[in-house]
């Protein structure tokens, strides 16, 4: 790994882990707990949490009182191998993704949706440079899980938040 490289992944990872999964979670408050699949084997997990108070106590990294919306991250890093190569690992949860009942929007939804897809872009095939290299179909590949994961989300949330008056 050449200087650069190691300092732009030194920042990767201590980023991450500034955003990474709270383990233990108090589930008593949760309305509702999805999962969406990125590629064949990675998934994220999707809550929807009763009020703010439920969502600040079991997130991490977010602005408390004021988030509508976040995503906690899985951390993932290389193995240098005894041949001497780079192997990435990467655990099979990439990440969560939390809602507040009555505050998500569509526009909130598909915002931290696109966090999870960028995060899903630097971890997993077909990444960010497949897609920017035109490699084989990955941008119709990531272009339709996107769709998928935002009309499955949205209709879940829509049918099991409570709070449905609120949303515009």
């Amino acid at each position: 790994m050449k200087m650069g490289e190691l300092l732009l992944f030194l920042v990767l990872v201590l980023t991450l882990n500034k955003m990474s999964i709270k383990r233990i979670k108090d589930e008593s408050k949760l309305i509702a707990k999805y999962k969406i699949k990125a590629g064949k084997r990675y998934y994220f997990h999707v809550f929807l949490w009763d009020s703010q108070e439920s969502f600040d106590e079991n997130t991490v990294g977010n602005i408390k009182g004021q988030s509508a919306g976040c995503v906690n991250l899985s951390p993932w890093y290389y193995k240098i191998s005894k041949s001497g190569t780079e192997e990435k690992r990467v655990q099979p949860k990439l990440g969560e993704v939390h809602f507040i009942s009555g505050k998500w929007t569509t526009e909130i939804v598909a915002h931290e949706l696109c966090h999870a897809l960028i995060h899903r872009l630097r971890t997993i095939n077909p990444t960010a440079n497949d897609v920017l290299w035109q490699e084989k179909d990955s941008e119709e590949t990531i272009c339709y899980e996107f769709g998928g994961w935002m009309e499955q989300i949205y209709r879940l949330l829509w049918e099991d938040d409570p709070k449905k008056e609120i949303r515009k």
